[in-house]
């Protein structure tokens, strides 16, 4: 079968593997559609991942054979799954946070990944897609099931407003989440204006390019100069993180969910005295994933938008995660077409 492994850094490359058979209480499943995550562009770019690993952990498919002792499901039927796989029983498994099992095994990083002809999935990490729901929608629950466990870490009401910094797939789903939820003031801030405006499309109630204007004065003509209750840092760079502070009101909560592997330096006495409570969010619970996934199937069209390119397999490298790479792409979901 296919599958597309990093040899080394920026070396993406497709090669024959062969196709796995499923042992007792595992699922094969062909792979329809795969995304591409933004933690698949940053090990592409510094060697994050195991080299030879297949990446990809995105996917929607249809299960192709079933192992051994599987008792819910049968061939045929259109599946996603969960990236990360908990071990169930360590600490935080059994306290109800399996988001950050102290063993976790991640399909595309430890173990072989999603962008390929088929995959290998234990059954209890497989959630079926319903019938109604169009397959490739399916691979939009793993980014949706981040973004819902983001906003369930803090307390979201529609009185409040909220900032979005970063227009990716992440921030647009959260975007998502808040309007399903009701909140009536969401601003999206993005240095590309492509973005943006799908932004607007999905509903923001104004965007900000900090590259355009200035953030903090247009932040405080939008919050009456209050800052807004609710931050979430969708980027990962120390600049961002640090914004965020300046964005929050007064006893606000601000939510980082990008991945920065830089130091940041914060100024904690603003902190302490305007009493911001940072939260760190990461992942998703196995809960939270079939939560997301229903979510998307009550109202796929919520988040078609985000999808704006779809390729080939064998375009994967220069349709797929080149083009991404230049920060004036307004690719946001990338979608590669398996089988």
């Amino acid at each position: 079968m296919r599958a597309a492994i990093l040899n080394g850094v920026e070396e993406l490359c497709l090669i024959d593997k062969p196709r796995p058979v499923p042992a007792a209480g595992e699922v094969l499943v062909r792979v329809e559609y795969c995304g591409i995550c933004g933690s698949d562009l940053h090990a592409y770019k510094s060697g994050l991942f195991p080299f030879g690993m297949t990446i990809g952990h995105e996917y929607a498919g249809i299960i192709e054979e079933v192992g051994p002792d599987v008792d819910h499901l049968v061939q045929g039927q259109k599946v996603t799954g969960t990236a990360s796989i908990a071990c169930n029983s360590c600490f935080s498994c059994l306290s109800g946070r399996d988001n950050i099992c102290e063993t976790m095994n991640i399909v595309g990083v430890t173990r072989e990944g999603a962008m390929a002809d088929y995959l290998l999935a234990p059954q209890e990490s497989i959630v079926v897609i319903p019938e109604s729901m169009p397959i490739e929608m399916g691979a939009l629950a793993e980014p949706y099931s981040v973004a819902l466990h983001a906003v369930k870490l803090i307390k979201a009401s529609t009185d409040q407003a909220a900032i979005i910094l970063g227009a990716g797939a992440i921030g647009l789903c959260l975007l998502a989440e808040l309007k399903r939820r009701g909140l009536g003031k969401i601003y999206v801030i993005d240095l590309n204006d492509e973005r943006l405006k799908t932004a607007e499309e999905m509903g923001a109630t104004a965007t900000i390019n900090p590259g355009i204007e200035s953030l903090e004065k247009k932040v405080n003509e939008l919050t009456s100069g209050t800052g807004a209750e609710l931050v979430f840092e969708c980027v990962g760079i120390p600049d961002t993180i640090k914004e965020t502070v300046n964005l929050a009101r007064q006893g606000g909560s601000v939510v980082v969910l990008g991945i920065c592997e830089i130091p940041v330096d914060l100024f904690f006495l603003g902190l302490v005295t305007r009493e911001i409570q940072i939260r760190t969010s990461y992942g998703s619970t196995a809960d939270e994933f079939r939560e997301a996934l229903s979510i998307i199937a009550a109202d796929p069209g919520a988040l078609e938008p985000l999808v704006n390119k779809v390729i080939n397999l064998e375009k994967l490298v220069e349709d797929g995660f080149k083009p991404l790479f230049d920060k004036c792409c307004p690719d946001i979901k990338v979608l590669v077409r398996i089988n």
